[in-house]
């Protein structure tokens, strides 16, 4: 299982898709109504439509072959959980086999899916850029959800399993717990926090094939004006990663060398966000 794509709504799609193209190295392609990103070999990994909202739309979860996707439904519809199939246009628009959908606690829609494309072309960065995908999917995103627990035990239906927490002081007056899941050997696919601001999404996570590439894409970064936070290595995945505000709001994070998960991992808690750096400008 792997979280496979993501769809965005952005007041500003020509803004994004500069930062996503020119500072990430990610590559684009318009569509009749959004513009499609790939980041490897798969048709697309990353949809950008119009929206007000500056905001995750949908994202889509991978399994491999039908019975699980039969799996995935039975389990989550056991569990009270509406799933309605994938329309054909839906199928079509995806570029996926089969699939459903549903909403998790807070709203957000889920898609879990079987059988993305591959592109027809291989993927070339136009900056050289390159990241790491495969069987770990396109990386991770950090959802703000309304109960943490709920949502922990929802996601635990889906498929996911708790990597770790961390409980730590955010700013002088906040202390945040946010809990960590993973669904293949990536640290964690998926991470969820009670987050303020309104948005569902805080960021997303590009692992990037070497440090290099992070430390070109930083520097791309902050030469073209974007809010970008300073190098930091985190204390649960320790991923080498910075920080940048994309012109949607939420971040962007792009990393190098995160651990795996191996076997049945133990819980364990942090206290901290990161080892070092992550400073915030």
């Amino acid at each position: 299982m792997q979280l496979s794509y993501v769809g965005l709504g952005v007041a500003d799609v020509p803004a994004w898709l500069s930062f996503a193209t020119d500072v990430l190295g990610l590559t684009a392609e318009r569509e009749a109504d959004e513009a499609r990103l790939r980041v490897d070999g798969k048709a697309w990994r990353i949809a950008v439509r119009p929206s007000p909202a500056n905001d995750l739309v949908y994202a889509g979860i991978e399994v491999d072959g039908d019975r699980a996707l039969i799996e995935a439904r039975q389990r989550l519809e056991g569990g009270g959980v509406e799933c309605l199939s994938l329309s054909v246009d839906e199928l079509a628009s995806r570029q996926v086999r089969s699939g459903f959908w549903f909403r998790d606690p807070d709203g957000l829609r889920l898609e879990v899916v079987h059988g993305l494309a591959d592109a027809g072309t291989p993927f070339r960065s136009d900056i050289g850029a390159g990241f790491v995908t495969d069987d770990e999917g396109l990386g991770h995103i950090v959802l703000a959800v309304s109960d943490l627990d709920r949502a922990v035990a929802f996601y635990e239906r889906v498929g996911f399993a708790i990597s770790d927490f961390i409980t730590a002081p955010v700013g002088p007056e906040m202390v945040l717990r946010i809990a960590f899941l993973h669904c293949n050997a990536r640290h964690h696919s998926l991470a969820l926090a009670p987050l303020p601001g309104g948005k569902r999404l805080n960021h997303l996570m590009l692992e990037m094939t070497g440090l290099d590439d992070v430390l070109r894409a930083h520097r791309r970064s902050v030469d073209r004006g974007f809010v970008t936070g300073g190098l930091g290595r985190h204390t649960n995945d320790r991923m080498l990663s910075f920080y940048a505000t994309t012109p949607a709001g939420f971040d962007v994070e792009c990393g190098f060398g995160g651990c795996k998960i191996e076997g049945k991992p133990e819980v364990r808690e942090y206290d901290a966000i990161s080892f070092w750096g992550h400073e915030r400008s």
